[in-house]
């Protein structure tokens, strides 16, 4: 069974990024730990706070249009390099989520100068949610009239 030079290209760059997410874990779990600060517990509400924030740098670099042209740039790099790799991770949610849940936790625990971002990240992340809501709800509403008023375009629920 032989493998294509672009194959084995691409999975060096895998290998390379998970021994790379790997080391930083490693390390950084090793700092927490010779600086007294690895976690016994974590509250509720934090551990929330800390998903909320996770969740929202996610969508920030997966999805959101803010970050659209880092990711066209990357996607335009070549499948069996370093930038095609990193575009490949960075449009899997999945990936940048376990990465982001590691540098998260870090800063977390690190300093508690991380607290306010990591407040900020969860509140965007719980508005975004409840705008999705609010969007989902007008959209069941709008569907719902256009069944019992008829076929009219109608782009609001006021009327």
């Amino acid at each position: 069974m032989g493998y294509t030079t672009t194959y084995m290209k691409g999975m060096f760059w895998n290998i390379f990024f998970l021994v790379f997410f790997a080391v930083l874990v490693l390390f950084g779990y090793g700092w927490l730990y010779d600086n007294a600060r690895t976690p016994d517990w974590i509250s509720l509400g934090d551990f929330f706070l800390i998903v909320l924030a996770i969740f929202r740098l996610v969508r920030l670099v997966s999805y959101d249009l803010i970050l659209h042209f880092f990711r066209d740039w990357l996607a335009k790099a070549p499948a069996d390099s370093f930038l095609g790799t990193l575009s490949a991770l960075v449009h899997c949610p999945w990936c940048t989520g376990l990465w982001f849940s590691g540098f998260v936790l870090f800063f977390y625990y690190a300093t508690p100068f991380a607290w306010p971002i990591i407040l900020m990240l969860a509140l965007a992340a719980l508005a975004s949610i409840l705008q999705i809501l609010a969007n989902l709800i007008g959209w069941t509403a709008e569907s719902k009239k256009r069944s019992v008023v008829g076929q009219q375009n109608s782009t609001s629920t006021c009327g």
